[in-house]
């Protein structure tokens, strides 16, 4: 099941959009056309409209990039950045490596200008704030429009879903001028979730925390994409109601943690070389709950709560480990 969104993706290739898209959550598609007619799309609230389908087209997260791959607009990503923040999938690892890259980290406002970028699809609005990134206001003047995931609009952080990747879709087909690949990965994406949530349809959700351990301090996870991707792998997040209103992540104190007696901790690391020390890092904090006991303490990559497709595949991924033999 992991490996079928990605499979149909890298069979499609890129087609210009010339039907109509029906309005579908947060992205949805007003009009999508041939290039030489605008393409205008909905997009966290906002109207993301261009000239013609996007020819440069920069990445601000992996997940992102990979979602652009899946299209079949490798071609036209001229440059990706925040690249430390989260390893590639396998799959798409070779396609992933060959896109420019700006920066590991933010690239510099000079940097972004100079890849000439005619659209920049980014995992959130924060970025824009004219310190780190010029403002999305500043670069609207510039004629350089930003699509964000649908999962993190900026007004709606803590209400994000795994299913948001449906509309997202949606818009991007119709910007890059692949509605057909967008397609047939939605029609894909929507029966591995299906098969996930069969999967563990009728056993009582595994009560669970997410957490981030770092320098001996406990952070949670909770809300907006990190808990539907939880919820459709068949678990609850013991702290969905206890984090700070509007947030999807706070310091907590290791005894909160322990007072949960979660039956699974999640453990969410970003990169590769951090997997294992903040594993072991979890263990010992947590080493007096019943997910210590029943050996359920995992370590599970920040990449599958970033939302689009990586979000399907990592909900079965977790169901895996929450519902072994399901």
């Amino acid at each position: 099941m992991k490996s079928s969104i990605r499979t149909a993706a890298l069979l499609c290739s890129a087609v210009t959009a010339t039907a109509v898209l029906t309005a579908c959550g947060n992205s949805t598609a007003d009009s999508a056309a041939s290039s030489s007619e605008k393409i205008s799309v909905t997009n966290c609230d906002r109207e993301v409209t261009l000239p013609k389908t996007a020819e440069r087209i920069v990445s601000l997260y992996p997940s992102m990039t990979e979602l652009l791959i899946q299209l079949g607009a490798a071609d036209r990503i001229v440059g990706q950045s925040n690249t430390d923040l989260s390893p590639p999938s396998p799959e798409l690892a070779d396609q992933f490596a060959e896109v420019p890259v700006l920066s590991t980290g933010v690239p510099a406002k000079e940097a972004l200008l100079d890849a000439r970028p005619d659209l920049i699809v980014s995992d959130g609005e924060y970025w824009f704030d004219g310190d780190r990134l010029q403002t999305m206001d500043e670069l609207r003047d510039l004629g350089i429009p930003i699509f964000v995931n649908s999962g993190y609009c900026h007004k709606a952080v803590t209400e994000g879903r795994i299913d948001d990747v449906w509309s997202d879709l949606d818009g991007l087909g119709a910007l890059t001028g692949t509605s057909d690949a967008a397609a047939t990965l939605l029609a894909d994406g929507k029966k591995s979730l299906a098969a996930t949530e069969a999967s563990v349809a009728g056993q009582e959700p595994v009560p669970a925390v997410m957490v981030q351990v770092s320098e001996g301090q406990s952070y949670a996870l909770a809300r907006g994409l990190y808990s539907s991707v939880l919820e459709a792998a068949g678990g609850s997040n013991l702290f969905e109601n206890d984090l700070p209103d509007g947030k999807y992540f706070g310091q907590v104190a290791t005894e909160s943690v322990l007072a949960k007696s979660p039956k699974a901790v999640l453990v969410v690391y970003s990169t590769e070389s951090a997997r294992e020390s903040t594993l072991d890092a979890a263990r010992t904090a947590f080493a007096g709950t019943p997910a210590a006991t029943s050996n359920a303490i995992f370590a599970v990559p920040e990449a599958w709560f970033a939302g689009e497709l990586v979000s399907i595949d990592g909900a079965a991924e977790v169901s895996r480990l929450l519902h072994p033999g399901s």
